[in-house]
């Protein structure tokens, strides 16, 4: 029984969430195109700078795929 009940209290617990998604849609996604992803990788090599992609799931004929949406350069 008190196995049970802290089980339950870590479940509720992690349930539990400050963090607000909010669902963007399609038409307000832009998509990078592969020469403005190569170009921003570059300019974050050249500058001693690793690159972090994001991206983003849009759904294509019964399936997601992922899209480039941002690149920022980050410390190494």
């Amino acid at each position: 029984m008190r196995m049970l009940l802290i089980i339950f209290i870590i479940l509720s617990a992690c349930s539990k969430s400050a963090d607000k998604m909010e669902l963007v849609h399609d038409k307000e996604i832009h998509q990078m195109d592969r020469q403005e992803v190569i170009n921003a990788i570059q300019d974050c090599k050249s500058a001693n700078l690793r690159s972090v992609i994001s991206h983003a799931r849009i759904k294509t004929v019964g399936r997601h795929i992922l899209i480039v949406v941002d690149v920022t350069c980050a410390p190494l």
